[in-house]
């Protein structure tokens, strides 16, 4: 297998051009995130079916070229679980590319698990074994080594020709439209940009506090959230998730007080004035966070849309996995107690068309 080594801008834009032809294109990104905030942007590859190029990203300047490729919405851009590849853009190039079609996805409409590997799908389709040793290697080093540049070519040499088998099954059982539909709405979800003032609803536990320690949690929160972002760092490496959610419980009033809380002398000493400080203000309450269990009709409609996806899997051969997910559950739930105005995913699109008339009669 050969490939190109892109490392100046130059070569980026000249191999750009050829790209610019192309139908689909195969991408892939390597990229370091242990205790960052943001992903560390340190390979993409890049293959057109002809084409094959590993881009150096430490050594580009000018990336216009490329983004304006990633910006064709003529040309389809495959990916196999693109969720922090999506990331990964967004941070780097400040866009999300354009028609976005993901091989795990593609998969799942072939009763694959949701969550099935790479080299699980080219074994399974292509009946090529591909060697994953190098998953967890340094990908910021510099040079490359010949094993770490055909590892990373692989992911893409190979997900070309999966991408035509997955496209080719799904257009004979008549869900390929449903799949393009289902990649639509995935990236749609992982395109959004988390909030700070929404941090709080991702701290483990934050629905056993009640209103006015919510109010502090989401203060204390959106604190953390706005440090890491500033300075590059995890969220759990500033303060730890169950240490906020106890500060916010409890509401200590002293250095000792967040030193028997769990903070140690390293996080007293950056954040413990902060912090008291942000609690020594009143807290505006915050609505209780509900559960998918705390609604009176949890039993009743989890049970049906259950079992409305075992027989739709019966009679589509779908996986129930893809079918309905714990999401969909409460997303129907809080529509149906008016808690949202949307209409679920359950009522519309590929998956309205087979729930709508067991769920809408049933309500």
């Amino acid at each position: 297998m050969s490939y190109q080594f892109i490392n100046s801008d130059v070569a980026l834009k000249e191999f750009c051009t050829h790209l610019q032809i192309s139908n689909g294109l195969a991408l892939d990104t390597e990229f370091m995130r242990t205790k960052t905030f943001y992903p560390s942007l340190a390979l993409l590859q890049v293959y057109d079916g002809i084409n094959l190029a590993l881009i150096d990203p430490l050594l580009i300047e000018d990336w216009q070229p490329f983004v304006d490729i990633l910006k064709n919405n003529k040309i389809e851009k495959y990916f196999h679980a693109c969720s922090e590849d999506i990331e990964v853009f967004t941070r780097h190039f400040d866009c999300v590319p354009e028609n976005i079609l993901d091989s795990q996805i593609l998969a799942s409409f072939l009763d694959n698990p949701l969550s099935s590997g790479y080299a699980t799908l080219i074994d399974k389709y292509l009946s090529i074994k591909l060697d994953k040793s190098e998953t967890r290697t340094d990908w910021l080093q510099r040079p490359l080594t010949d094993r770490q540049c055909l590892y990373a070519a692989n992911d893409v040499l190979y997900l070309l020709p999966l991408m035509h088998k997955l496209k080719s099954l799904l257009f004979d059982n008549g869900f390929l439209n449903a799949a393009y539909e289902e990649c639509l709405n995935a990236v749609k979800r992982r395109s959004q940009s988390p909030q700070a003032d929404e941090a709080y609803l991702q701290i483990k536990n934050a629905w056993q506090l009640r209103p006015i320690q919510l109010g502090y949690l989401k203060k204390l929160a959106s604190w953390r959230f706005e440090y890491a972002k500033t300075h590059d760092i995890a969220l759990n490496f500033v303060i730890h998730q169950d240490i906020l959610w106890s500060l916010a419980r409890y509401q200590p009033k002293s250095l000792s007080e967040l030193s028997a809380l769990g903070m140690n002398g390293k996080q007293l000493r950056l954040f413990g004035d902060t912090l008291l400080s942000i609690l020594k203000k009143a807290s505006e309450p915050v609505a209780q966070i509900k559960r998918m269990t705390d609604y009176p009709d949890y039993k009743k409609w989890s049970t049906l849309i259950k079992e409305a996806a075992a027989e739709i899997s019966m009679k589509t051969g779908l996986n129930s996995e893809l079918l309905v997910s714990k999401r969909h559950i409460e997303q129907f739930l809080r529509w149906h107690n008016h808690d949202i105005t949307e209409q679920p995913e359950l009522l519309t699109g590929w998956r309205g068309k087979l729930f709508k008339r067991i769920l809408i009669k049933d309500e």
